[in-house]
């Protein structure tokens, strides 16, 4: 089944934990902003003066709009009229400079999507800079003027842009329970699910509920975990605690399949493992998913990239082991351009000898696609002389692209693909 990680982000239901906005607390652990040190900077002189010259025509009409500055006071068009009266009113935009600081670095589609949800239409009009696109930071000085709770969303879904997801399938046959996931999954039962885990780990991490959102048949539960002990530096003092990780986990088929985001390998396949077994009422386990691809089917597709008859995926790279050279080394061919490899390798091949003959010999390869260098590695399936798994780098890709590589490849190549991350346990003394 194709991964619909995306799907899940357009049009749900969310229950995110409500927090106060107005708080240190809420910037600090909620949306993850150096709040103190955010606000330290904000007070030292010439700042305001520079931040505010650095805002585009979109963010400072935003920001008037959120401070209620009427457009008669300075005349449409003129910018720098209106960032003089926005000096005027510094003390109101603090707010904004975390928000600035919050937004740096997040996925352009994990905001476009939240803000679409909760923005009027005449103010994602006022943010649009063309057909398609948008000034993200104006967005979220919007949203946080029409609804800062909303803002952690941002941040959750902006875990699904930038990480890969095992794919996961539960082993052996269940029942599936009448109560249906969506009832299943509120707040409150994952919070007592994952604090029964922390009980038993008893390892000193706690293990917190964050987000649930839901969208037709998938939902996506969204933990924040201690994961490693860790320290930092706060002044002169070393602060000693754990290195902080999110885990996604997205249930769906029922919760008989699951895809699982996290840093750790272990703790978060376990957590899924307990999710769904208090949902099935005994207890259930999740493996790592495997299709099938055949070595003829792999063949046809290596030949289709050589030739360059692929319209949508360039061959840009090839790792393989036993290279026909003296000693059989390894050898990476690859172009940092991401132009085509198929002549050089047939040029290879003329003077030295087969590359890519072999199938187990081909350790990994990289293709073009939409402008993304993807890796792909062709897992053999264990005791078979035919039969492999591909799997592919996916959080190079969005989880748009992602959707659109994976359908490509079984649409055209009839080549299903999952993604190279995985979840295991470890075997029990």
């Amino acid at each position: 089944m194709t991964d619909r990680n995306v799907a899940a982000a357009e049009n749900r239901d969310s229950m995110v934990v409500e927090a106060d906005v107005s708080t240190r607390e809420f910037w600090t652990n909620e949306l993850e902003v150096a709040y103190d040190q955010v606000l330290e900077q904000a007070m030292q002189p010439d700042f305001a003066d520079a931040w505010i010259g650095k805002r585009t025509g979109r963010q400072v009409d935003i920001l008037r709009r959120n401070l209620g500055l009427t457009e008669t006071r300075t005349g449409r068009g003129r910018v720098q009229a209106k960032k003089d009266e926005l000096r005027t009113n510094y003390d109101e935009l603090r707010p904004y400079i975390l928000v600035q600081e919050f937004a740096r670095c997040k996925a352009k589609l994990a905001v476009i999507t939240v803000a679409q949800k909760v923005l009027p239409p005449d103010v994602l009009t006022m943010c649009q800079m063309g057909a398609d696109d948008y000034d993200t930071l104006a967005l979220c000085f919007a949203i946080y003027a029409h609804d800062a709770g909303a803002l952690p969303s941002i941040l959750h879904l902006d875990r699904i842009h930038k990480t890969g997801f095992a794919r996961m399938k539960m082993k052996g046959n269940r029942r599936r329970p009448s109560r249906s996931l969506a009832d299943f999954l509120t707040s409150h039962t994952v919070h007592q699910i994952l604090v029964r885990y922390d009980r038993s780990k008893a390892d000193g991490r706690t293990s917190e509920f964050k987000n649930v959102m839901a969208h037709e048949h998938r939902h996506l539960v969204f933990i924040r975990r201690c994961e490693r002990p860790s320290r930092i530096m706060h002044g002169h003092t070393i602060v000693h605690g754990y290195r902080p990780e999110w885990i996604v986990l997205v249930y769906y088929d029922g919760a008989k399949r699951v895809n699982i985001s996290s840093l750790s390998v272990q703790d978060s396949l376990e957590i899924a493992d307990c999710i769904a077994s208090e949902y099935y009422g005994t207890d259930c386990e999740y493996e790592n998913d495997r299709e099938v691809t055949y070595a003829r089917q792999f063949e046809r597709f290596l030949s289709h990239l050589r030739s360059g008859a692929d319209e949508e995926l360039t061959l840009v790279e090839v790792v393989v082991g036993n290279a026909p050279l003296d000693g059989s080394p390894s050898m990476t061919l690859t172009h940092r351009q991401s132009r085509p490899i198929g002549p050089a390798l047939d040029q290879f091949e003329r003077a030295i000898g087969d590359v890519l003959s072999t199938l187990d010999n081909i350790e990994s390869m990289k293709v073009l696609y939409r402008g993304k260098r993807v890796k792909l590695i062709l897992e053999k399936v264990d005791q078979t002389d035919d039969e492999y798994v591909m799997r592919y780098s996916d959080h190079q890709l969005n989880p748009l692209e992602r959707i659109s590589f994976e359908d490509y490849m079984r649409n055209t190549h009839a080549i299903p693909v999952l993604s190279t991350e995985k979840r295991f346990k470890r075997p029990k003394p």
